[in-house]
């Protein structure tokens, strides 16, 4: 991150991709809020916390997402006989399941993709964001400006990237910015003082969004009218989840990545939404919450889907959560699956729109 401004950048005590402690502490207040929730809702009983039945938890194999997992876990599930699975060795193989990745999509597939993505609309929408992010990290005076003579960090539309095998992805500025960004934002959740945020020149609410909208948007364009790229990259994942809803299991836990989340909002068809109390539209640590109802009165199931958050102020206070001090939550609409006055879609119908999204990623 050196390259990129004169200012020190934050230093971590844990490897890079590793979660810390703060993140721990807080993925355990999750999980003890999502314990209080469940049994609430009558679904964590005391004979299934005894003997672990019908509760199953699954983490990609890599440090951070074991450690995300077995920090839900610890406090969700505390007393509890409930271990968190994984693929593999810890970080030595990739999981397909929660790789997002081009799966041999067809060039009829990929054209049309990229057909679908302006990126030079997108640069000059970004344009006032990127002057105020360079301006902030102070880009001119950057190893990048002053030895490489690249001293306009907006200048680069980038690529719209499929390949096979490979995960989608933008390039460019709204690549690089997005990564400054995360790297600004990751120093703010974690409460380290202003002065040492890019010298202090972060030094508003209104700037920290401004500068977000970046990361928003790399996010909002990754698949922005291309569902079926984001079937074509989640499929397993996609099945995966439709075979733990079809499981005898009452409680399923998957901890994957952000690439996962924004790739199944794209694939389920996800209307667009904003979340309150959050700089990003993909917040650290957020979830999305499946749930499964029955109706009584007609014996139907009933399926909602909700994004869980902590919200900024949360994160940067290590804010314990429990039923009466929640996390943020926003229902979710599927432009496949309509609501009725409860805010529930046919079960039945949700299946189809996961199946139509599973059978179109293999195409």
């Amino acid at each position: 991150m050196a390259k990129y401004s004169p200012y020190k950048w934050a230093k971590w005590n844990v490897p890079s991709g590793y979660l810390t402690a703060k993140g721990t502490v807080l993925e355990t207040y999750f999980g003890q809020y999502l314990g209080q929730w469940l049994a609430d809702k009558g679904l964590l009983t005391t004979e299934r916390c005894a003997s672990g039945e019908g509760i199953f938890a699954y983490a990609n194999g890599v440090q951070r997402t074991i450690a995300t997992g077995q920090a839900i876990v610890s406090g969700a599930f505390a007393g509890c006989n409930v271990q968190l699975q994984h693929h593999g060795k810890i970080g030595s193989e990739k999981d397909p399941i929660f790789n997002t990745q081009a799966h041999n999509p067809s060039q009829a597939l990929i054209e049309s993709a990229k057909n679908n993505v302006d990126l030079t609309a997108l640069q000059q929408k970004l344009a006032p964001n990127y002057a105020l992010l360079s301006e902030i990290i102070d880009y001119k005076n950057s190893p990048n400006c002053l030895q490489k003579g690249e001293c306009d960090l907006g200048g680069k539309v980038g690529e719209y990237s499929i390949k096979d095998g490979k995960s989608v992805k933008i390039t460019g500025s709204i690549s690089t910015g997005k990564k400054i960004v995360s790297a600004l934002l990751l120093a703010h959740y974690v409460g380290k003082p202003d002065s040492e945020i890019a010298n202090g020149r972060v030094d508003s609410q209104e700037k920290w969004r401004a500068i977000n909208e970046i990361k928003n948007e790399y996010y909002r364009t990754l698949f922005k009218n291309n569902e079926a790229l984001a079937q074509n990259a989640s499929y397993p994942l996609l099945a995966f989840i439709q075979q733990q809803l079809n499981s005898e299991n009452k409680i399923n836990l998957l901890v994957g990545h952000d690439s996962n989340i924004v790739a199944l909002l794209a694939a389920l068809g996800v209307e667009p939404y904003e979340l309150n109390d959050s700089l990003e539209n993909i917040p650290i640590g957020g979830k999305l919450l499946f749930e499964v109802w029955k109706h009584k009165p007609s014996g139907k199931l009933k399926f909602k889907l909700d994004y869980v958050y902590q919200s900024t102020e949360q994160l940067i206070n290590i804010a314990p959560l429990s039923l009466a001090t929640p996390p943020n939550q926003t229902a979710l609409t599927l432009k496949g699956c309509e609501k009725d006055e409860n805010g529930f879609c046919d079960y039945e119908r949700f299946q189809q729109v996961l199946s139509e999204g599973i059978e179109n990623g293999k195409k």
